[in-house]
């Protein structure tokens, strides 16, 4: 039986088994998939202290999960196909009593079942409470601006929002950036206790990682054109600099003295140098209708490409 976070909020923010058809999110705090987050979550840890093993204080079957994890699941990135269909898979089981004929690897069903009862006993409960506070904190912005923000993200990507509720899984820990989206189908996991996850920014996130799933004409345009035009943009996937870029802007049109997530937390500094500056100048305009979509790119390109002296040649 699927978890039931909450009731009562409007119908953007469906917290329930089945999506209606006028939801945007469906919104869980499942046991396993929190269980599995979390896991990662602390191997990385012990793989980054270069510890051989967990505190001694913690049982024989959490220690054994620690160490599958760092030598089986952390060597690939949360958004890796197979740890992707894991994440889909325990997404669907939220508290199921039992991972038996849930057709995941039989090794993986046996470190996770062992491990529960330790979890449960010592982190769940705070977990859950930390996604249901982050849930009930989010569900009035995403219920007073939902509609608008969706209309907006499709015209700016020119590509319909998905008909259907897109799943929002609520874990403590997500990944490294505090939140990431797989595709096919479109499924968005994001942490409750991320700093930068909180407040009015949480709007901005769950918008930013649903985006993804309509932000592929845009990301083969700009491809395209850079193409066209022999050049390589300044920084890698620099489309995900537009991505950022988009949401926080309209966003931050409904939100009065908000600064988009990509400014607040220095992410164009680290990432991607000096795009703030051509994206106000060369994007800004086509989100205000003031240039087609074709000019913008061409202009983006041109600002923010280097030549691409291989292809020259």
């Amino acid at each position: 039986m699927r978890r039931l976070i909450a009731s009562g909020f409007l119908a953007v923010f469906v917290l329930l088994p089945v999506a209606r058809a006028d939801s945007t999110f469906e919104v869980h705090s499942g046991f396993w998939i929190n269980l599995h987050h979390f896991l990662y979550e602390q191997a990385t840890l012990y793989e980054q202290a270069n510890m051989d093993t967990p505190p001694a204080s913690a049982s024989p079957a959490w220690q054994n999960a620690l160490n599958y994890y760092r030598g089986e699941v952390i060597k690939l990135d949360l958004m890796a196909d197979e740890n992707a269909q894991t994440n889909n898979r325990l997404s669907d089981l939220e508290d199921k009593s039992s991972l038996h004929d849930a057709g995941l690897p039989a090794d993986l069903i046996a470190v996770l079942e062992s491990a529960a009862p330790y979890y449960r006993e010592h982190w769940w409960s705070q977990h859950d409470h930390a996604n249901r506070s982050w849930i009930a904190a989010v569900a009035p912005l995403v219920s007073k601006y939902g509609e608008s923000l969706k209309k907006e993200l499709a015209a700016a990507y020119q590509t319909d929002w998905p008909t259907t509720a897109i799943r929002v899984d609520v874990t403590e820990y997500a990944n490294w950036a505090g939140a990431y989206t797989t595709l096919r189908p479109t499924h968005i996991t994001i942490s409750s206790v991320n700093a930068g996850n909180q407040g009015d920014a949480a709007l901005e996130i769950v918008f930013h990682e649903a985006s993804h799933s309509i932000a592929g004409k845009i990301r083969a345009a700009l491809t395209d054109e850079a193409k066209a035009q022999n050049k390589l943009f300044r920084r890698r996937e620099f489309w995900h600099a537009v991505l950022f870029y988009t949401t926080g802007e309209i966003v931050r049109r409904h939100l009065d003295g908000y600064t988009p997530y990509g400014l607040k937390n220095g992410l164009y500094d680290r990432a991607w140098a000096g795009a703030p500056e051509v994206l106000d100048a060369d994007w800004k305009p086509y989100l205000n209708g003031k240039i087609d979509l074709d000019t913008a790119i061409r202009r983006v390109v041109m600002d923010y490409g280097i030549p691409d002296k291989a292809a020259a040649r």
